[in-house]
């Protein structure tokens, strides 16, 4: 469905929602249950979402990809959001993403359409919500022992070894800039200082 459509249909369907509720129940409970909803969605946005920042900083010094953590966090501040937005078919998905396993399906069908796409590589094992998360490499996977961030393929690990301009620090059979075709002036060029 074209976004810009479904943007135009909202606010229709959200009046007309309120038009059926305030039938059923009346002006002042319609009303009362749209400020609960609001009240509701701002304590979700301000206490459930910096609980979700937490649980994703702690999994990531655990050496894990706080995928699930991320992922129950955003759902939360965007069903908080919705809530705090007055409308009860915004109310009806906010309450679909406060809903643990419809969360975890919604995630498992995010992921497997952005690695599908390669939207990001996927390096390793099972990912995001797998029954075998946890037990190998990859995204879920956690550190492997003696390797707490193995690289991703084809990363090279590499040791360095600081030269120095001082020569005495230099072993005798050191080869120089100076000593090749590069360090050598050309004819005609700048001056070397």
């Amino acid at each position: 469905m074209n976004p810009l459509l479904l943007i135009l249909l909202l606010p229709i369907l959200e009046i007309v929602g309120f038009i059926q509720v305030g039938d059923w129940i009346g002006a002042g409970p319609t009303i009362g249950l749209l400020l609960l909803s609001a009240v509701v969605g701002v304590f979700l946005v301000r206490h459930r979402g910096l609980a979700a920042l937490t649980r994703a900083q702690t999994a990531t010094a655990g050496g894990q990809a706080p995928i699930g953590a991320v992922l129950d966090g955003f759902c939360e501040v965007i069903a908080g959001i919705l809530l705090i937005v007055p409308g009860f078919l915004s109310d009806l998905v906010a309450i679909a993403l406060l809903i643990r396993p419809l969360r975890r399906g919604l995630g498992r069908w995010l992921l497997a359409r952005m690695v599908g796409k390669g939207a990001f590589p996927m390096f390793g094992g099972p990912g995001f919500g797998h029954p075998a998360a946890g037990s190998g490499p990859g995204f879920g996977g956690g550190p492997r022992p003696g390797q707490p961030f193995p690289p991703p393929p084809g990363v090279i690990d590499g040791d360095y070894r600081d030269v120095s301009e001082d020569p005495a620090a230099d072993p005798a059979d050191t080869r120089r800039l100076e000593d090749s075709q590069w360090g050598n002036r050309r004819p005609g060029g700048p001056e070397r200082g």
